[in-house]
């Protein structure tokens, strides 16, 4: 089971998907375009410990990917 991890002022919300689930699949794809128009990276992460990889597009492959917002400075 695939997870999106989206990391907000909220803390952080996991939402899981099974990438051969077309309506689970979608659905994850339109979370991934609606938060990377809003602004937010999308990192694919590694399980061995290496660092990851920022994405720019939707990879059903992908078993982690964090979501981090835009940070301001000031």
């Amino acid at each position: 089971m695939a997870v999106q991890i989206v990391m907000d002022r909220h803390g952080d919300t996991r939402h899981q998907f099974d990438a051969g689930d077309p309506t689970g699949l979608a659905t994850a794809e339109e979370r991934f375009r609606e938060l990377t128009g809003k602004g937010f990276r999308a990192v694919a992460l590694a399980d061995d410990g290496e660092p990851g990889r920022v994405i720019k597009d939707f990879d059903p492959t992908v078993e982690r990917t964090l979501f981090v917002p835009h940070l301001k400075g000031g």
